[in-house]
C-alpha cells in the first residue's frame, strides 16, 4: 500500500475556500497514491469553539462529496482527516474512509475528546463505536489524535477486531511532542500493527503544531522521514508485513487479562 500524508500547516488569514482549494491541489500531487491521508479538522483552519458549527455538515454534505469525486478521479483511498459532522442537534469529530470508487466504506466518530484544556468535550458528543474495515490493503483501524493516549481502543481493534494497519489523523501541538512521537510508536509497536498518523505543522492560535506525520511499522520504528512544515510524506505499509510477524513473534499468545491470573 503506497500511502500519501498530507501535513497541512493552516495559514491565519487564508479564507475557507483558498484553504479547502490548496488542500484538494496537494491531494492531487498525490496521484498514484493507493491510500491519502488527510489531518483532524483540517476544513476549519484556525479552530474556534465560538464558530464550530458554521463548518458543520452532514457525512454526504458538499465537503465529503467533493472528496467522494475527488477519490474516484484519482482511483485512490482517501482518508478525510476528521471534519464537524452534524446530525440533528449534534456534531460529532468524525472521519470518513472513501476507497478507489469514491464509496465511504467507514465512518468512526471520535471517542475520546479532549477535555484538560479548551472545549473539544463540551462542543463534540462521544462516539462508541471502535472501527475496522476490511480493503484489499487489510484491515485497517481508524483513530484520531486524542485516541493514542487510550491503548484499550487499539487493543481492541486489534484482537477483537483484526486491525492491522492504524490511521490516525491529528491536531497534536508542542509541548508535548515527545508524547506524540512515543505513543504513536508505542501503539504500533504493541499491537504489532503499522501506524499512519497525520499531523498539522506550524503555528496554530498560540500554538504550534508538532508535524511529524509518518508511517511506523510493527516494531515500533519510523519509516518515513519527517517533514518541516508543510509537505507531503510518502510510504508504504503491508498487512502481509504484519501477518508474517504475528506469526514469527506471537505475542498475543501469551496474552493474559488480570482475571485469569488472580
Amino acid at each position: 500500500m503506497k500511502a500519501s500524508l498530507i501535513q497541512l500547516e493552516i495559514k491565519e488569514n487564508e479564507s475557507s475556500e483558498e484553504l479547502i482549494n490548496r488542500v484538494f491541489g496537494l491531494i492531487d500531487s498525490c496521484r498514484g497514491s493507493d491510500i491519502i491521508v488527510l489531518p483532524e479538522l483540517w476544513h476549519i483552519g484556525i479552530l474556534s469553539y465560538r464558530t464550530i458549527w458554521n463548518f458543520a455538515e452532514e457525512r454526504d454534505g458538499p465537503l465529503m462529496r467533493r472528496i467522494s469525486a475527488k477519490a474516484r478521479e484519482l482511483g485512490a483511498f482517501i482518508h478525510c482527516g476528521s471534519f464537524v459532522h452534524k446530525e440533528g442537534d449534534r456534531i460529532f469529530n468524525t472521519s470518513i474512509l472513501f476507497d478507489r470508487k469514491g464509496t465511504d466504506i467507514a465512518e468512526y466518530r471520535k471517542i475520546h475528546l479532549f477535555s484538560c484544556y479548551g472545549r473539544e468535550a463540551d462542543s463534540f458528543t462521544h462516539g462508541t463505536k471502535a472501527v475496522v474495515v476490511d480493503t484489499e490493503f487489510g484491515r485497517l483501524g481508524l483513530a484520531i489524535c486524542y485516541d493514542i493516549r487510550f491503548p484499550e481502543l487499539f487493543r481492541m481493534m486489534t484482537l477483537g477486531m483484526g486491525a492491522e494497519i492504524f490511521i490516525v489523523p491529528a491536531a497534536w501541538p508542542y509541548p508535548r511532542a515527545e508524547a506524540f512521537r512515543c505513543l504513536n510508536k508505542v501503539r504500533a509497536m504493541e499491537n504489532s500493527a503499522y501506524l499512519l498518523s497525520c499531523n498539522l505543522a506550524g503555528p496554530y492560535k498560540h500554538l504550534t503544531m508538532v508535524g511529524e506525520s509518518g508511517i511506523i511499522d510493527p516494531w515500533g520504528e519510523m519509516l518515513t522521514e519527517a517533514a518541516e512544515g508543510e509537505g507531503i510524506v510518502h510510504g508504504e505499509a503491508s498487512a502481509e508485513t504484519v501477518r508474517q510477524m504475528r506469526r514469527e513473534f506471537p505475542v498475543f499468545d501469551d496474552v493474559r487479562l488480570v482475571d485469569s491470573i488472580l
